[in-house]
């Protein structure tokens, strides 16, 4: 079944948030409808492992990688010293 939006309006926002994440207009009113149906308290179904694995590994590649630049480990980045301790 089709949705139809007659609100030039929310149709022009949900374009612009498509296009500003990357994702289809469904995806965002999908995303948005979840939401909502969170905050009133309404059970919606979960999106199957497979889509919501996906979904974060798209953000994992999103963050920014270390600069080459930095030539210190990991274990100095986060603070601990030779014995494992801060």
């Amino acid at each position: 079944m089709a949705i139809v939006i007659e609100d030039v309006h929310m149709e022009r926002l949900a374009e612009q948030m498509a296009s500003a994440e990357g994702v289809s207009i469904a995806d965002v009113v999908r995303e948005g409808l979840l939401c909502l149906a969170g905050h009133r308290g309404v059970t919606a179904p979960r999106p199957p492992l497979r889509a919501r694995l996906a979904a974060l590994a798209g953000e994992i590649d999103g963050v920014p990688k270390r600069l080459p630049a930095d030539t210190r480990s990991d274990n100095e980045i986060l603070g601990y010293d030779e014995h494992g301790a801060w």
